[in-house]
């Protein structure tokens, strides 16, 4: 008998699913981050995060006691380009900077202006230019230059899934992949464990502040003793490097599978696929990234706020709480699929444009504002429901045909993880926008944390390959009967963003003068 953990640490939970040697969960267990924010900062208490992981698995072990005992390996994903500052302990000097943290955005466009080769070297050696905001670089940046003093107490710079795995076991390490949102690496060559000399220098990046890298495949090391005993699991449990959860999704989803995508909607909307080299395009906003094995890359297609702009339709107008009245649920979307299904397809011709925070892929704007559009005296609220899942869906449409002109192959289906993939109505809404057959995976809201626990044992040689890939419930084919109008409201979707462009540019210049347009904005979640 074989067992191993995984852990999903996304932006807004983490979770913990025990598996047995065949890959199936056999308990689970989730826990709440929260989030502080105001103005461009946002922050999240590392020392709590740990907290809430070492609360969450203890709660799986307690389940499963016996099986508890079986764990060889642990397997760690998480969200990314978000920045926990450690001293020597592992202990966290500051709290973590996510991705949506905006600060040092002016450091990282300071490097273009110093270095007139910058911009063509690190698309060149990294694909990524320093000129986005959000970016792992421009966090390490802001504390180096606007914080010395915790500067000065910080021995590495982590990842949140490097952060874990240095927590687990006591030894500070990361790889290529994980460290890809620093962009101080060269991914011409998959599986390097050095940094670039020159991206460093370029950067003025403190090198002795950088983790070392170690390959994807190799070992961090075992869970330590005293830790092992607290938590109850065996002192031989090996703790592999962490992955991003792009990473997670594309294995999840078997990207590397020809005409196959990957699809999550959580806090975000992300497409994900394969190719064999390093790409990028920066006009549409895709990118590739070192995968886990060196013989891939994997395409991330960041689309923006996903499930995150429903739950604020959801929270704010469904279930509001105000002066006007009390409509708050601690069940908030119980009716969730009545609603959509009540409303019908097209919402009665209401459009929702999702860009409530920015617009990322395919066309990155910061500034970029969205709302309901075409409502008359006969909306009503379903309609409103039904037509911000279906502004998430002309949004992932909107971009996929350019992840299928960045790889160059056609996309015939998508594999949906995510807590979205649980609304049946809304996979198929996706299917009849998107024109492609969407699988929702089988407990799509743990498929992440199963995926890290899976990928652990097959490093162990415990399971099949294979086996990493989700098993689907159901194939949701687009339905003919809607596809002139979904048509026809996608034109209008499309055409709805450079009509208002301009507007939301001058509105939000006058209420936040100090957001800038940036070429490029990556963050880093699936949740």
């Amino acid at each position: 008998m074989c067992a191993a953990l995984g852990l999903d640490i996304g932006t807004t939970n983490i979770k913990v699913v025990l598996v047995s040697d065949d890959g199936d969960v056999l308990a689970n267990s989730q826990r709440t981050i929260k989030t502080s924010r105001s103005g461009p900062v946002a922050e999240q208490d590392a020392e709590q995060l740990w907290t809430q992981v070492l609360e969450a698995v203890s709660e799986v072990v307690a389940a499963r006691p016996a099986l508890a005992q079986e764990v060889k390996a642990i397997g760690v994903c998480s969200q990314y380009s978000s920045i926990v500052p450690v001293d020597a302990a592992v202990q966290p000097v500051g709290p973590m900077i996510l991705w949506s943290d905006q600060r040092g955005t002016d450091h990282s466009w300071d490097i273009i202006s110093q270095h007139e080769d910058a911009f063509q070297t690190w698309i060149d050696r990294h694909g990524i230019p320093t000129v986005g905001g959000g970016l792992a670089l421009g966090h390490i940046l802001h504390l180096e230059h606007d914080n010395p003093d915790l500067h000065a107490k910080t021995v590495a710079y982590l990842e949140p899934m490097d952060y874990v795995t240095a927590r687990l076991t006591g030894n500070i390490t990361a790889t290529q992949h994980s460290m890809f949102m620093s962009q101080l690496c060269d991914n011409r060559t998959l599986g390097t464990t050095d940094y670039d000399h020159d991206l460093v220098h370029m950067a003025g990046v403190d090198p002795d502040k950088l983790p070392s890298l170690i390959g994807a495949e190799e070992e961090v090391g075992t869970i330590r003793p005293s830790l092992a005993v607290k938590l109850g699991l065996p002192q031989s449990t090996l703790v592999y490097p962490g992955f991003n959860d792009t990473a997670a999704l594309g294995l999840a989803t078997g990207v590397t599978r020809s005409g196959r995508a990957g699809l999550a909607i959580g806090t975000t909307s992300v497409l994900v696929d394969s190719v064999p080299d390093k790409r990028t395009d920066l006009d549409h906003e895709i990118l590739s990234m070192p995968a886990l094995s060196t013989e891939d890359y994997l395409v991330f297609a960041e689309n923006g706020n996903g499930g995150r702009v429903v739950e604020f339709v959801m929270g704010q107008v469904v279930h509001s709480n105000d002066v006007l009245a009390n409509h708050q649920t601690d069940q908030t979307f119980a009716h969730f699929d009545d609603a959509l299904a009540r409303s019908g397809p097209g919402a009665g011709g209401v459009l929702f444009l999702p860009w409530l925070a920015g617009s990322l892929a395919p066309k990155a704007n910061p500034n970029m504002r969205g709302g309901f559009i075409n409502m008359s005296l006969d909306s009503c609220r379903v309609d409103l429901v039904r037509a911000a899942a279906e502004g998430v869906a002309h949004n992932l449409a909107w971009l996929l045909p350019h992840v299928e002109a960045f790889t160059g192959n056609p996309i015939n289906d998508l594999v949906f993880v995510g807590g979205a993939a649980r609304s049946a109505v809304w996979c198929q809404i996706l299917a009849d926008i998107l024109n492609r057959p969407i699988q929702s995976a089988n407990q799509p809201e743990i498929a992440i944390a199963q995926t890290a626990a899976r990928q652990a044992l097959v490093r162990l040689a415990v399971l099949d390959p294979e086996r990493v890939m989700v098993s689907t419930d159901q194939i949701h084919e687009p339905q003919l009967a809607n596809r002139s109008m979904y048509e026809l409201h996608q034109e209008q979707f499309e055409a709805a963003f450079e009509a208002l462009r301009p507007i939301s540019e001058a509105l939000v210049a006058f209420h936040q003068p100090k957001v800038v347009v940036p070429v490029i904005m990556i963050s880093g979640d699936l949740k």
